[in-house]
């Protein structure tokens, strides 16, 4: 069995070409190789290709994705390494930047992640639009970073278009 930090997870529905130049801070080199998984899906859930027998239609099939890896295989990594990830994708043109991570309920302010939020603030003013996971634990607060300024919240919605359970709602829950 391969260990998760070796693992290298991809979609057969994205081919070289739909992507970009990325960098992975974690490791400090140009290959950001999911070692999770979850940046393959939500990449295939916005760029897969249509018309052609695999999988699903990606909401955005055209679009390109310049993957940025700023947390481990585990999911875990620092407000520092996150910054710097969303200004490096801001300064090489980025017109989408997604983070479908959230911290904890402590962190309910951009006062205990201001570099997160100094970044968002600058990817915004270079044009790009950030969108971010506003939770999976009911109730409000939406999670930081959703919670910043110029962020995006995003919540989930069941198959019959409600919103879901384990969504988090309230002021900063701006598209489900």
């Amino acid at each position: 069995r391969t260990s998760p930090d070796r693992r290298y997870l991809k979609s057969p529905d994205l081919d070289r070409s739909r992507f970009v130049r990325g960098y992975d801070f974690v490791r400090g080199n140009d290959l950001p190789y999911d070692r999770n998984g979850h940046g393959t899906f939500v990449a295939g859930v916005i760029a897969q290709s249509t018309n052609n027998g695999i999988g699903l239609a990606g909401v955005a099939y055209r679009a390109r994705i310049m993957p940025i890896r700023v947390l481990d295989y585990e999911g875990k990594g620092d407000v520092a390494t996150i910054a710097r990830g969303i200004r490096l994708a801001a300064r090489r043109g980025a017109q989408v930047i997604n983070m479908s991570f959230e911290f904890g309920a402590g962190i309910n302010s951009c006062g205990k992640v201001k570099g997160i939020c100094a970044a968002i603030k600058f990817a915004h003013k270079k044009r790009a639009l950030v969108v971010a996971a506003a939770g999976n634990s009911n109730g409000a607060p939406v999670a930081y970073p959703a919670g910043a300024p110029h962020a995006i919240g995003i919540g989930r919605t069941t198959k019959d278009a409600c919103l879901a359970n384990d969504s988090r709602t309230g002021t900063g829950l701006d598209l489900v």
